[in-house]
């Protein structure tokens, strides 16, 4: 069966398109514009309740927002890439703990940096940027070279695709950790075939 991906090259869908490419199974891209209403449609409503992207259809089974994707793809597609542990390995929360980081500390913090908007770091869910800056400096220091030591999972691309987007778009910092992990991700020959690296 071919995993449906609805894109646009100016979204995070291109995180989901990387993802693909690494769990090396069939998929098809399917065009989305911005501007000629398509993702208000109610047949397009129906995959994406909030009409965005990224969002897939794997047969009757449609999902939408990044990091639920995610989950999906790489709970149910093991072979011929497993892309993460098992609902009773122990690395499991480790793995969560990092991909569930992207949506609730590192968009905010994006989104924050971008928007250039103070709030309360007791207020705010994810501090500031600051305090997600240090928290990513400080684990990605100890990744060797990845956040589950030589295991390469979807958390690593979900988090690593965001810092490469923050530091790109100068969001964040170029800290040594956050640099050198990116630097790692982008060598990655999936991420070379999409990204046109």
């Amino acid at each position: 069966m071919t995993v449906q991906l609805f894109h646009n090259p100016q979204s995070r869908a291109v995180m989901m398109h990387w993802l693909l490419e690494e769990l090396g199974i069939d998929y098809e891209l399917v065009p989305v514009a911005y501007d000629d209403g398509s993702m208000r449609t109610p047949e397009f409503l129906a995959v994406s309740p909030l009409g965005k992207i990224p969002a897939i259809r794997d047969g009757d089974v449609t999902v939408s927002d990044t990091v639920a994707i995610t989950i999906y793809l790489a709970d149910k597609y093991k072979s011929p890439n497993d892309l993460a542990p098992a609902l009773d390995d122990p690395r499991r929360g480790e793995f969560l703990r990092w991909l569930v980081f992207q949506a609730s500390s590192i968009e905010p913090a994006m989104m924050q940096a971008g928007g250039q908007f103070e709030t309360k770091r007791q207020s705010a869910g994810w501090g500031d940027v600051d305090t997600v800056v240090e928290a990513l400096e400080a684990r990605l220091s100890k990744a060797d070279p990845w956040l589950l030591g030589d295991w390469f999972t979807a958390a690593d691309l979900v988090v690593g695709g965001a810092i490469g987007w923050a530091m790109g778009w100068n969001l964040f910092p170029k800290k040594p950790a956050l640099g050198a992990y990116v630097a790692r991700l982008q060598a990655r020959p999936a991420y070379q075939k999409v990204m046109g690296g």
